[in-house]
């Protein structure tokens, strides 16, 4: 067991529920709420119907059930299904430092464990914790999207750890569940270059998915290769050509979790587009688009220089180019006052005006943004006006303003908001009544029940 392994794994088993602060316990809550109310809105959505295509049923009670179905089908096939409805509308919560993640995708993988266990819900929320530390941490301090590494070689390892904690997996087994989902999960940003896919928003639910399965494996006595991060050929020397520190503290009493930091989202775009969103919908009551010359956006360099060299999102073609192109989600902002799941399903990005605004743009990176990012994120928009007027807005986003998070009446507003594609108001007022009692209940199940379509 390598210097890596031996932390996540002593960290993974030796934490217990009574070492989350009350505020740790409200906010896990908060995202189980999120990520189910995100989850019932994409029942239809095309990923997750190809994704419930190919998750065969199963008899008995090692299956998981699929949300809105309620089919039964294997617990790492149930991982992807449910992951990707999480995931679908890119509105789910995100963190996003020298790497990124989106941390919620996991949450679907251990909901099925925990149903073929017959977890708790103070089981399955240590669980949510335990992989929001791990992947959330090394999004903190490992650079991988810039050497081109996605975000399942975070997620993976997170699941794995956190499903295996559910199984009652002991060091060595968690170790392999580890390995098992290190070495064979290396994945490449190409899932997020140029025109973008569905893998785009599938990418993160499959970690999930190949972690529960490293973890279910470890358990049946699958052994995995030794020194999964610091080996000849582990995980450290292949993706970034050293190793890097994993800071996870072994005392806990005063330790905030991760979890807290994660940004729950408004708008159902790429994490880092929420802010110049903000900007664009203070600057339109300024102005009429109709007399706009031209726009400056001024952001930071880190998530944006890549992304504004890329041809594909100054014109995007697919809804997964289309939520993650900052001049788009600006010129929609302004058009329409709003940026909605229904922006990208109406397909704005084919319009004639969102195209015509976003040929008048510009971006520019400003010093003093990139000095406090990607804690405190900064976007400013300046539009010259066709009468040489200037008129500008600025927004930005602190590391507090994150923490804070959402009220409890937010994010019930946002549930419903999206749930009610599905759930009419009376399943979904018993959904958050379950949701918010989730450490009292014996079982997970009841959750599950409450999905069906």
């Amino acid at each position: 067991m390598d210097k890596t392994e031996k932390q996540l794994v002593d960290f993974a088993s030796g934490i217990a529920y009574s070492d989350l602060p009350k505020a740790m316990v409200r906010a896990t809550k908060g995202r189980m709420i999120d990520s189910m109310g995100c989850a019932m809105a994409a029942l239809l959505a095309p990923p997750v119907r190809a994704a419930r295509r190919v998750a065969l049923p199963v008899a008995g009670d090692r299956g998981a059930r699929l949300f809105g179905t309620l089919v039964r089908t294997s617990p790492d096939m149930a991982a992807l299904v449910n992951g990707a409805m999480v995931r679908y509308l890119d509105m789910s919560d995100a963190h996003l430092r020298l790497s990124a993640a989106h941390p919620s995708d996991n949450i679907p993988g251990l909901m099925a464990i925990a149903e073929i266990t017959g977890a708790s819900g103070k089981d399955l929320m240590l669980a949510i914790a335990i992989s929001y530390e791990v992947q959330c941490t090394f999004c903190e301090f490992v650079p991988s999207h810039d050497k081109g590494w996605d975000q399942p070689v975070s997620g993976a390892p997170a699941a794995a750890l956190a499903a295996g904690r559910l199984l009652g997996l002991d060091k060595k087994q968690l170790r392999d569940a580890l390995a098992l989902a290190v070495i064979p999960n290396i994945s490449t940003m190409q899932t997020r270059s140029g025109e973008l896919s569905m893998w785009k928003g599938v990418a993160g639910p499959n970690a999930a998915r190949q972690g529960v399965f490293a973890a279910l494996l470890a358990q049946a006595g699958m052994t995995g290769p030794e020194d999964s991060y610091e080996g000849k050929y582990g995980l450290w020397q292949q993706t970034m050509g050293r190793s890097y520190a994993f800071p996870i503290p072994r005392k806990l009493a005063k330790h905030q979790f991760a979890l807290i930091r994660t940004n729950i989202k408004t708008y159902p775009v790429r994490d880092a587009i929420q802010v110049p969103i903000g900007a664009a919908l203070l600057l339109r009551p300024k102005l009429r688009v109709e007399d706009i010359e031209s726009l400056r956006i001024d952001t930071y360099a880190q998530h944006f220089a890549a992304a504004v060299k890329d041809p594909a999102l100054w014109a995007p073609t697919t809804r997964e180019t289309a939520d993650h192109s900052m001049p788009f989600c600006v010129a929609a902002a302004l058009i329409d006052g709003e940026v909605t799941p229904a922006t990208f399903e109406r397909g704005r990005f084919h319009d004639k005006d969102t195209k015509a605004l976003i040929k008048r743009m510009t971006v520019e990176f400003v010093d003093a943004f990139g000095k406090v990012a990607p804690a405190t994120r900064t976007c400013r928009i300046v539009a010259i006006l066709k009468d040489g007027k200037t008129v500008s807005a600025e927004f930005r986003q602190t590391p507090e303003d994150i923490e804070r998070g959402p009220s409890d009446a937010d994010f019930e507003a946002k549930f419903h908001t999206l749930a009610s594609r599905t759930l009419d108001k009376d399943t979904r007022g018993k959904m958050l009544d379950t949701l918010w009692r989730l450490d009292k209940l014996d079982r997970i199940d009841g959750i599950i029940d409450l999905t069906a379509i």
